[in-house]
């Protein structure tokens, strides 16, 4: 006898759910710590932001990849962050600090 419809999907979303348990620790060890965000123009001060997986460890790669930030460095403007895109998706004050809030450097640091 076939397995019930229910019973065939409860085991695809199970196997699925071990699959990201065991290829998110693998990816992420993958990812570069540090990522600079190029700037969308050229410029010498401030410095491009810095930013830290590490410092983000907290969230889950699928947190913000793919639907946040693409897989690859992207540029991006503090208007697009007030509006809700990119970091401000997060840094508005509610779930994460405001980006207006912090220091300049937080971000824009020379190491």
């Amino acid at each position: 006898m076939s397995a019930a419809p229910a019973q065939r999907t409860g085991w695809w979303r199970a196997g699925l759910a071990l699959l990201l348990l065991i290829t998110t620790p693998i990816f992420a060890v993958n990812s570069p710590q540090d990522v600079r965000l190029p700037p969308l123009k050229a410029r010498a001060a401030p410095a491009p932001a810095l930013f830290s997986h590490w410092g983000h460890g907290a969230m889950h790669c699928y947190s913000c990849h793919p639907g946040t930030f693409p897989q690859a460095p992207l540029g991006f403007t503090h208007q697009d962050m007030r509006e809700g895109r990119y970091c401000g998706s997060c840094h508005d004050g509610r779930a994460a600090r405001a980006q207006t809030s912090m220091d300049c450097e937080a971000c824009h640091a020379r190491r």
